[in-house]
C-alpha cells in the first residue's frame, strides 16, 4: 500500500501546516507553545532539557518592554522546523528562505515585528551567550559572541531545568500578558 506524502504536518490542534503555503491553514498560539516547549535548544547537546520556549520567554525578559512581545515570538518558525543549529542553517540556504517565509507569516498572524528589530537580534545573542555558559557549560570561544555583554542579565532569566509542560504554561502566560499590551 502506497503512502501519500504531502508538504505539511498535522498540528496538535488538528490543522494542517503546509510548508509550500504557510499562509494557508490555521495556526493557533497553543500549537506554537506546545511545539516550542518540546524542542530542545542546541540540537539537544545540553546536559539537561532546555526548550526553545524557555529561550524565548527569557529573551522577552531582557529587552525593553516595547520589544518584549516580539522577543517572545521571535522563534515561532521553529515550531514547524525545530531548532536547527546556525551552522546547519547556513549550510542549507533553502532552509533559511523557508524560515523567513514562515516567520513572516507568523508575524502577520500574531502581530509581532518582522523583520526582527536590531534590539531582538542583540537580545538573542545575549541569550545565546548566557545559555552557552550556564546551560551548555561551554567555555570555548564562539566568534559570533565577540563583544556581546551578557553577565548583567543573568538574574533576569531562568536557566534552570524546566519540563516541557511548565515551559508551555509559562509561554502561554507570557503571551497573554504581552499580546494586548505591546503588539
Amino acid at each position: 500500500m502506497a503512502v501519500e506524502l504531502n508538504a505539511g504536518i498535522r498540528l496538535l490542534s488538528g490543522d494542517l501546516f503546509d510548508y509550500n503555503a504557510p499562509a494557508n491553514g490555521r495556526v493557533v498560539i497553543e500549537d506554537i507553545a506546545a511545539a516550542l516547549s518540546n524542542v530542545c535548544r542546541f540540537a539537544g547537546h545540553v546536559p539537561y532539557f532546555y526548550s526553545v520556549a524557555q529561550h524565548v520567554i527569557n529573551t522577552s525578559r531582557i529587552v525593553a518592554p516595547e520589544f518584549a512581545f516580539t522577543a517572545l515570538m521571535h522563534d515561532t518558525a521553529e515550531a514547524f522546523t525545530n531548532d536547527l543549529p546556525t551552522p546547519l542553517k547556513h549550510a542549507v540556504p533553502v532552509f533559511k528562505e523557508l524560515e523567513v517565509t514562515i516567520e513572516s507569516d507568523m508575524a502577520r498572524r500574531f502581530g509581532f515585528q518582522y523583520p526582527l528589530p536590531p534590539e531582538i537580534k542583540v537580545a538573542d545573542l545575549q541569550m545565546l551567550a548566557l545559555e552557552k555558559v550556564y546551560v551548555k557549560r561551554d567555555l570555548s570561544h564562539w566568534s559570533i559572541l565577540d563583544g556581546t555583554e551578557f553577565e548583567h542579565l543573568r538574574r533576569a532569566v531562568d536557566l534552570r531545568p524546566m519540563t516541557p509542560s511548565r515551559a508551555k504554561e509559562l509561554f502561554l502566560e507570557r503571551y497573554h500578558e504581552l499580546r494586548w499590551r505591546y503588539a
